[in-house]
């Protein structure tokens, strides 16, 4: 279901894993340092990401608070424990999701925030995680800067260096940044025009597609969810994702939806003819989205992101053909328990790329929770841990 990439450069007897745009599992990354020679001089990893959660999601101001800052230590909290996993020579968190400069989404830019923000730059990072593993070297980058493998000595660029990330200087920064790019910001967003009266049928007969795509997708989502669009020939509109086949139409005011997502006309229009994927919506964040209860639906996610039925039919195959017969044991309060040493959501070796709290185990990839008594997912839908008290 994951699609990410890392890439690992090995020359001149010099090891670099760049996996700033991608979440390893531990496993993924030791195999990266074993192929690199047992050496990694410089490791480059993500702390922040292009995630529409919690940024585009409606929460009361006290609990986005505290949904935003769990996210940020959950994501640096997983960059401690990869970086411990595979001790390279130089650690590099790159941070940040993108800045806002138009008027439909410069209110975002509440992310950025150093103290509070969802998602923390990369000064404030390092900063963590220096402190947290202090054995280990960090460093940040800004461009133009350059890192000598052989010495390990970091040039600074003297234009870059005049940059700082800090909270007073950031919004007057955003400010003349938004005025530099005008321009061409109101030339690309002219070129998505309002769409025509056909953009309810057009809807219907999209979602009446993905529909047939694969009956495991509808069984594992299993929900209604609402389309409230707005502008010009928009609409409150439902899809019932059943078991028993999809309906999409009018929204009825006596049903309960599952999902809510908000967005404009004209962006779903871009959908519907093919001019962007439905994964490269999200990552615009011009919409927005609730759910009740509050637990993500990877597999939504997933039948909108792929929308084909290869690509479902293989997430099919790896779920419902996994071999749980390696297992390993935890131990929590007193108890110890039986459970699969990969994840079931994403195939993360769970002896070293989880911690157990409260009665869960924590996957570190991408965050999942599963309850030890029942092998619930917690957080998230997701297959069975199929976890078991032994003693």
């Amino acid at each position: 279901m994951c699609h990410d990439a890392a890439f690992l450069i090995v020359a001149d007897g010099r090891g670099i894993l760049h996996c700033n745009d991608a979440r390893l599992t531990a496993a993924q990354a030791r195999r990266a340092k074993h192929l690199a020679g047992g050496r990694l001089d410089l490791m480059a990893l993500q702390t922040s990401g292009a995630s529409w959660h919690p940024i585009c999601y409606e929460y009361p101001p006290e609990e986005m608070a505290k949904v935003s800052m769990d996210k940020r230590v959950s994501k640096l909290r997983a960059a401690q424990r990869l970086v411990r996993q595979t001790q390279p020579e130089l650690a590099v968190p790159f941070a940040g999701p993108p800045c806002f400069l138009d008027g439909e989404v410069d209110h975002l830019n509440w992310v950025l925030g150093q103290r509070d923000g969802a998602f923390c730059d990369p000064e404030v990072s390092t900063e963590w995680l220096r402190e947290h593993l202090p054995q280990q070297r960090w460093d940040f980058f800004k461009p133009g800067d350059t890192v000598d493998l052989d010495t390990g000595e970091v040039v600074r660029d003297p234009v870059s260096a005049e940059f700082s990330f800090a909270d007073d200087e950031r919004p007057a920064y955003l400010k003349q940044y938004a005025e530099d790019r005008k321009e061409l910001i109101e030339g690309v967003l002219a070129e998505y025009p309002e769409p025509g009266p056909d953009l309810y049928d057009r809807f219907v007969a999209h979602f009446a597609h993905l529909g047939t795509l694969s009956d495991y997708f509808l069984r594992q989502i299993a929900m209604l969810v609402r389309f409230e669009i707005t502008g010009p020939n928009g609409g409150v509109w439902d899809v019932d994702f059943s078991p028993e086949g999809l309906t999409a139409g009018k929204a009825s005011p006596d049903a309960r939806p599952h999902y809510r997502i908000t967005t404009a006309g004209r962006w779903l229009d871009s959908v519907l003819t093919g001019r962007m994927a439905w994964e490269d919506l999200l990552i615009s964040f011009r919409l927005s989205l609730y759910r009740d209860p509050d637990v993500y639906n990877d597999y939504l996610v997933g039948l909108l992101k792929h929308a084909n039925a290869p690509a479902l039919n293989a997430v099919e195959a790896y779920e419902t053909g996994r071999d749980e017969s390696e297992r390993i044991t935890v131990e929590w309060a007193g108890g110890c328990y039986d459970i699969p040493r990969y994840c079931p959501h994403a195939g993360e070796d769970l002896s070293v790329g989880a911690v157990i709290r409260e009665g869960q185990v924590h996957c570190l990839a991408h965050n999942f929770a599963f309850d030890l008594a029942t092998g619930a997912c917690v957080n998230a839908r997701a297959a069975n841990l199929t976890s078991r008290r032994v003693s």
